[in-house]
């Protein structure tokens, strides 16, 4: 058996700066620095930018982001694009005719029939589907739609 193959695992003190938070643990980061414990021992310290005492995900604390600012700013800095040309319809103006997915000539799958009937994707639902279209095309998917 190879000796010292394994990195040295040992209590590591891992220290968030931003929070002032520091934990004790076991690992095999190395550090130069020390520091001493609550239990008079000194130990290897490292300093981590974030842990689950700082980050937002576990602190509630994230910060809103304002769409419609990063939108102003945006155009303030590079001016008026052809992207200020397109408008993304509000979600009034969203049918559920319009989440379907429609190919170049306007033929709607067999899947899209299902889901806008409200039933489950299953195999037979699916050849049901796929009989529907064959037998009344765009108008089936218009009758399911409300």
């Amino acid at each position: 058996m190879t000796k010292d193959k394994h990195p040295d695992y040992r209590p590591v003190v891992f220290r968030d700066r931003s929070a002032g938070y520091a934990f004790l643990t076991r690992s095999t980061a190395a550090s130069e620095r020390t520091i001493e414990w609550d239990d008079g021992q000194t130990y290897p310290v490292v300093d981590v930018e974030i842990s689950a005492e700082s980050h937002p995900f576990h602190t509630g604390k994230a910060r809103a982001v304002d769409p419609e600012g990063e939108i102003a700013k945006f155009q303030r800095r590079y001016g008026e694009t052809e992207v200020d040309a397109v408008r993304l319809p509000t979600p009034d103006e969203v049918t559920p005719d319009r989440k379907l997915h429609t190919g170049a000539e306007g033929e709607v799958s067999a899947e899209d029939l299902v889901q806008a009937s409200g039933r489950d994707l299953t195999p037979a639902n699916l050849e049901w589907a796929r009989r529907k279209l064959a037998e009344e095309g765009r108008l089936a998917v218009e009758k399911q739609l409300p």
